[in-house]
């Protein structure tokens, strides 16, 4: 974010999330917002008007977002005040003065950078509660800190200690302390040791008035009710059928939940509904994404995570990849595996001298288990581009390259629990595309129509390659872009699904 706060582009995710997830509120002064209320709403003292807050909040998420410098922040902020001081008298005039001007952007500025960077320190800290288990106080000791602040320097104490409860940082406005999270083996390994608490847990003296909480649990709290909202919800996208009443409270609903009610919000609820709709059909999957993959900031640490977690290896040289890239093939692999726990890969690797992306390779002895291999041009550091050029279904991307290669091991693993043999997997993949274009009412004895339908899906799914690449493109698109796959792509995930959930059932019965 930052460069005067020591925050670089990107650097967290959760900052972003945090930030975005704020309701814009107009107040008169400063401290109309009392507390734990400023977790919830973004405000700028003296901006009454809705438009004119709108105008600071966009400057603000931009900075956090784009990793903007204050001075850039502050011509944007120069740039609003200009705008709104000549033309609403509401406006606060003392605007027009230079150096309020440029107090007033500074404390805007890291005020909000400050609480994000907080929040999002504590969202990874409370992803993995089981390793970090402590939290230090860190003052930057400058000459301007407060001498409070100074002297609980290098405090350490338990995550969950009431201490943290009212003396979590930043403690008011031009604080620059921080709360460093420490993990349990740190503490085993004699790098850190606990203190006591410097002062009683409900000493606020040198804490600014409305900064006496914390922000992780503020936010932990704010979450809860947000992931209410969000069931309740659901359960009117259950029973929404196009009922106008229903759809206002839901629209209702969703507004309170994203802090506005534009054409966006209300699409993203036809959207989400439109999904709901399928979901409960068949005719696209559940798709869970594992947010602790976002958490790690070291390959090694997510690779015994994943490891762990799904039980294959993974080849070190992918440490050299670009990690975000990584965490997306990743998220994919087990967004898929979550909806077909039996699809399992031995190893997820590397293939430099393959032209395409990546590649599932087999061996041809029953029962063995399957690889992943990823190309470091299209995933390394210095990656070539995704474009959609309708090859691929819309919304090309590495996960979706990670969905494409999972639907190999889908229907290979299909093949193998049905005692096929290696060499009829095209033939599960063509009977499983057939079905699927019969469900479509097209006529599989004209082999056009086939093709034609197949061609739906994407360009990759033509008369040049196999069945087996129909039915993975399909499982990208619905798995990538859920209701707004094609029409398509969606009955040939319905027609695996059907046939995997017999042979789970035969399975069972035998």
């Amino acid at each position: 974010m930052a460069k005067e706060l020591g925050f670089k582009q990107g650097a967290y995710k959760e900052a972003v999330d945090y930030f975005k997830q704020k309701i814009n509120l107009p107040t008169k002064r400063w401290n109309d917002l009392k507390g734990a209320m400023h977790t919830r709403a973004f405000t700028v003292a003296g901006a009454m008007r809705a438009d004119i807050l709108l105008d600071f909040r966009n400057a603000v998420d931009k900075a956090i977002e784009k990793g903007e410098s204050l001075q850039d922040f502050r011509n944007r902020f120069y740039q609003i005040a200009s705008k709104w001081r000549e033309s609403d008298p509401s406006f606060d005039e003392k605007m027009k003065k230079p150096k309020y001007g440029a107090w007033r952007s500074k404390v805007i500025y890291q005020t909000n950078m400050l609480t994000a960077a907080a929040a999002a320190q504590e969202r990874q800290a409370r992803e993995m509660p089981e390793v970090f288990t402590h939290a230090k106080y860190i003052c930057m000791m400058m000459p301007t800190s407060r001498e409070q602040h100074k002297a609980w320097n290098g405090t350490v104490l338990p995550v969950n200690d009431p201490w943290w409860e009212k003396h979590s940082p930043p403690n008011g406005f031009g604080c620059l302390c921080e709360k460093e999270f420490i993990s349990k083996y740190e503490m085993k390994a004699g790098l850190e040791k606990e203190t006591k608490a410097p002062t009683p847990a409900n000493d606020t003296t040198n804490i600014g008035e409305n900064w006496d909480y914390s922000i992780g649990d503020a936010d932990a709290e704010n979450q809860r009710l947000k992931e209410q909202l969000k069931e309740k919800e659901l359960k009117l996208l259950d029973q929404f059928e196009g009922n106008a009443e229903l759809n206002s409270e839901i629209e209702r609903i969703s507004s309170e939940r994203h802090g506005n009610r534009t054409p966006g919000i209300i699409q993203n609820i036809r959207d989400r509904w439109n999904d709901r709709k399928d979901e409960r059909a068949g005719n696209i999957p559940k798709v869970k994404t594992d947010k602790k993959i976002d958490s790690f900031k070291k390959p090694a640490e997510l690779f015994e995570y994943m490891e762990n977690k799904r039980g294959f290896k993974i080849d070190e040289r992918l440490k050299k990849f670009d990690l975000g890239h990584v965490k997306e093939v990743l998220k994919g692999i087990d967004s898929v595996m979550t909806v077909f726990p039996e699809a399992k890969i031995d190893i997820l690797g590397t293939d430099p001298k393959d032209k395409n992306r990546a590649i599932t390779r087999h061996y041809k002895i029953p029962n063995t288990p399957f690889s992943i291999l990823i190309n470091k041009k299209y995933f390394g550091k210095n990656s070539v581009p995704y474009t959609d050029d309708g090859f691929h279904p819309k919304n090309g991307c590495h996960r979706a390259t990670a969905y494409h290669e999972m639907g190999h091991v889908v229907q290979c693993t299909l093949a193998q629990m049905e005692m096929y043999k290696y060499d009829n997997f095209e033939l599960v993949a063509k009977q499983i595309v057939n079905k699927a274009a019969q469900d479509r009412g097209v006529e599989i004895s004209d082999y056009n129509k086939v093709l034609k339908f197949r061609a739906g899906i994407s360009r990759y799914a033509d008369e040049k390659y196999s069945y087996k690449e129909t039915v993975a493109e399909a499982v990208s698109d619905v798995f990538n872009n859920r209701s707004n796959a094609a029409a398509e792509s969606k009955a040939v995930y319905k027609a695996l699904m059907e046939r995997m959930n017999n042979v789970r059932k035969n399975k069972r019965n035998n």
